[in-house]
């Protein structure tokens, strides 16, 4: 392989750690704010619920590898719009049998495939910069409502509440909540669960918790 090459492939590799670096940065603020809009709109912090911060890197990781990913397709469609010609598209009016009429009409591919890039860069910036605010919202508010939150990027959880059952782990005791709650997750042998829109702070010695609700 000659020296160019080499050169070139050097160069690509370090410009997509780069980006990958970046984006990742990007999208482990992007998950920081959603926990904190999630789990501050409850009245606890997101460490209190086991989020730490290993936790949230590998999860960021995985989204720079997929905005890594988009680049690559939006750089790839500028390329290929330098050197697109247009398209004919023809619209053709009449019945099965017949045609009336025919328009022939001229599709500028260039400006398609850039049109194509903007839109994608476009969804990725909404996503980083808007999403998080209005996901802790409606993630809180379902919560708080009771309904079971289930929310993943790339196959893996981000926020996640499930149904679940509490019994005492004292039969001598009354159980902390009757019904079905939802559990928020749990950081030194204390979970947190929200029963009637209110959370609760429960030590894990002190209940039982069934996952059948």
């Amino acid at each position: 392989m000659s020296t160019s090459k080499l050169a070139g492939i050097s160069e690509w590799a370090a410009q997509a750690a780069q980006i990958t670096t970046g984006v990742a940065g990007l999208s482990y603020a992007f998950g920081w704010i959603l926990m904190a809009r999630f789990y501050g709109a409850l009245g606890v912090d997101p460490e209190d619920a086991g989020i730490t911060f290993s936790w949230l890197v590998a999860r960021a990781f995985l989204v720079g590898l997929v905005a890594l990913a988009a680049f690559l397709a939006v750089r790839w469609l500028q390329n290929r719009a330098t050197s697109a010609q247009p398209t004919w598209v023809t619209l053709s009016i009449g019945t099965g049998v017949r045609s009336l009429a025919e328009v022939h009409l001229s599709l500028p591919g260039r400006h398609l495939l850039r049109g194509l890039a903007g839109a994608l860069t476009g969804f990725v910036v909404v996503f980083l910069v808007v999403l998080p605010f209005r996901l802790g919202d409606r993630f809180a508010g379902d919560a708080l409502a009771g309904r079971p939150v289930d929310f993943g990027v790339l196959g893996t959880t981000v926020i996640r509440a499930p149904e679940v059952r509490l019994s005492s782990a004292d039969p001598a005791k009354p159980s902390p909540a009757t019904g079905c709650v939802l559990r928020l997750g749990g950081n030194a042998g204390t979970s947190l669960f929200v029963a009637g829109g209110r959370v609760l702070r429960v030590s894990d010695q002190n209940v039982t918790v069934s996952s059948s609700c």
